[in-house]
Order: structure tokens, then C-alpha cells, then sequence
């Protein structure tokens, strides 16, 4: 009997401590939670089994900044909206622009509206139109001023600019033809082109010869174009071209510009008058800020006014500034 009972207590022990066993053994849960006087539970977070160790967060990568693409030297302010867009612009060098405006003034005399005939024949009869148009532009590339031209019916050039590059000492002209890529040119005047002033009893008339060649794309056929000033109101526009495979330049077309009407706006001895504010040109309209009115030579320069007056009124005050010591 007495065995019996030990047995069966031997068999409670052993039964009791297997149960432990299996509670402590297998991930054992979590002890029970216990809560103090106060009602806030003593029960301690669970730690996770760590069988390899936990990655590191993953970092965000940082976005980078937006960064305009542009082509020489142009803001990419395609998309921008143009009430805001000169705000947003790089002010100009003020004696890099002043440089450029100073070597371009022998081309002063293009601004205006020109009447223009080919040289070659397109199905029998030379192409005309009065629809070519010189101003200044300003705005384009403010680091980069500019005589600009266009035409919506030319046969080979929508528009083209015409600048200088004081650093390299050589003008240069990009070009946006009726097809094919936008082209760079770059050049000087030609043998005994430079720009010369010959009287004739009435006026000074001016002429020049400029050659320029195609520096960008290096690639496929390339460009020559030679500016020919004859006069005051008229001048040849000689474009050549050479193929890819070829070494030398051909004619392709010689366009004759003729002056609409007789104005130009050119300032000079033998044509008195006010100046343009922005380009020294012959002052032929009028732009007004602040109840005053300024002269301005062209369409373009009257734009660029408007955007920024108080820019060119400081300019023309710093001119003034230097001239009283001399008179």
C-alpha cells in the first residue's frame, strides 16, 4: 500500500516536471503579464530570435537636383513660362555684353525688314519674299547678345543668330535651317572685308565681307555662308556646301538682300538723331517706362527694354557718368 502511494506520487512529480519541460522547452511563450497596483502592465516586450543579424534600414537614395540642359550657353526655358522666365535667368556679365554689342555695331545697318530673290532657280522661277526681318535680341541668351534674322519662307534658313565670342576674338552664327540640325559657324573678315565707310556726297555708305564656317556638327555635309555688304540697303548672302565625302566647298545659292523701303538704323555723322538706349543704333521708335520715353532702334530692343528697365536705365546712367569729365 505504501508503495503503491509512492509510486503514484513518484509518477506526479514526474508528470509535473515533464509539463515544465515542455512549457521551457520549445520557444518558451512569454511570461504571463503581470499587472502592479497602479493598473500599467510589468510584462517586458518580447525580443525577437535573432538567427541572423537584422539589416540595416534602407536608406533612401537622394534625388538629385534637376539640372537644365542647354545649348550655347541658352537657359533650357523651353517649357518656362515666359512672364517669369527672364526673372529666373542669369544676370548678364554687363562688359562681356557691352563687348559683344561694340564688335557687331558694322552690322547695325541690317535691322529692319528686307526683300530678298535667290540666285537659283526652284522649278523654273527664282524664289522671292519680304518677309526676312533684322532686330537685336536680348533675351534669347542674355550672356550672349544677339542680331537675330527669320523668315517663314526662305528657302534654306528659318532663322539665324549672329553674335560674337570676345574670348576668341571671331564672330559666330548658329543657324536653324528649313531642314536638318541647327549648325554653328564661326569666322573673320575676309581678305580686305573688313568694314569700310565710302561717301558720296549724301551719305556714308558701309560694306564688308565676312566668311563664316561650320564648326558644329563636325559630322556629315557642312556649312559656309559669306555676308557681302554692298551698301546700306542691300547685301548678298553667298551659301556653300560640301558633302561628307567631299574636301572642298560648292556653291549652292547666292540670296540678294534689298532693303524695304529707305530707313536703316544706323547712328552716325551723316545720320543725326537719337540713339537706340540698348544698341547705339538710330533711334526709330520709342519705348516709355515710368511716364519718360527712351529711343530704341528695333522691335527687339524695345523687348528687351520692357523686360528689364531698370537694367538699361542703369547703364545709360553709368554712360552718361563717363561722358561729363570728357566735356
Amino acid at each position: 500500500m505504501l508503495n503503491r502511494k509512492l509510486t503514484a506520487c513518484q509518477f506526479l512529480v514526474w508528470a509535473a516536471l515533464c509539463s515544465t519541460m515542455v512549457m521551457m522547452g520549445c520557444g518558451a511563450e512569454a511570461p504571463a503579464e503581470k499587472n502592479t497596483a497602479d493598473g500599467k502592465s510589468t510584462a517586458k516586450k518580447q525580443k525577437p530570435v535573432a538567427d541572423e543579424p537584422e539589416s540595416p534600414p534602407a536608406r533612401e537614395t537622394p534625388k538629385k537636383k534637376y539640372q537644365p540642359v542647354t545649348l550655347g550657353n541658352e537657359p533650357a526655358t523651353a517649357n518656362a513660362n515666359p512672364a517669369t522666365a527672364s526673372k529666373t535667368r542669369a544676370q548678364p556679365n554687363e562688359k562681356r555684353s557691352q563687348a559683344i554689342v561694340t564688335a557687331l555695331q558694322p552690322f547695325q545697318l541690317l535691322l529692319g525688314q528686307w526683300r530678298w530673290i535667290t540666285n537659283k532657280k526652284f522649278e523654273g522661277k527664282n524664289k522671292s519674299g519680304e518677309d526676312l526681318a533684322w532686330v537685336w535680341d536680348f533675351k534669347h541668351d542674355p550672356q550672349q547678345p544677339a542680331l537675330t534674322s527669320q523668315s517663314e519662307t526662305h528657302p534654306y534658313i528659318r532663322q539665324l543668330w549672329f553674335s560674337f565670342q570676345p574670348e576668341e576674338n571671331t564672330f559666330q552664327v548658329q543657324v536653324r535651317p528649313v531642314e536638318g540640325p541647327d549648325r554653328e559657324m564661326q569666322g573673320t573678315w575676309t581678305e580686305d572685308g573688313e568694314p569700310r565707310e565710302e561717301a558720296d556726297g549724301k551719305r556714308v555708305q558701309h560694306s564688308y565681307k565676312l566668311q563664316l564656317t561650320q564648326v558644329t556638327p563636325a559630322e556629315g555635309d557642312q556649312w559656309q555662308i559669306v555676308f557681302s555688304q554692298l551698301d546700306n540697303d542691300q547685301y548678298l548672302l553667298t551659301l556653300s556646301r560640301k558633302a561628307a565625302s567631299s574636301k572642298q566647298f560648292s556653291q549652292l545659292d547666292v540670296v540678294r538682300q534689298q532693303r524695304l523701303g529707305t530707313s536703316f538704323a544706323v547712328a552716325d555723322s551723316d545720320n543725326p538723331g537719337p540713339k537706340c538706349i540698348i544698341s547705339g543704333g538710330l533711334g526709330s521708335m520709342s519705348v516709355t517706362y515710368k511716364g519718360k520715353s527712351y529711343p530704341v532702334c528695333c522691335s527687339g530692343c524695345a523687348a528687351a527694354f520692357n523686360d528689364d528697365p531698370e537694367r538699361w536705365l542703369a547703364k545709360l546712367a553709368e554712360r552718361d557718368k563717363d561722358k561729363k569729365p570728357a566735356e
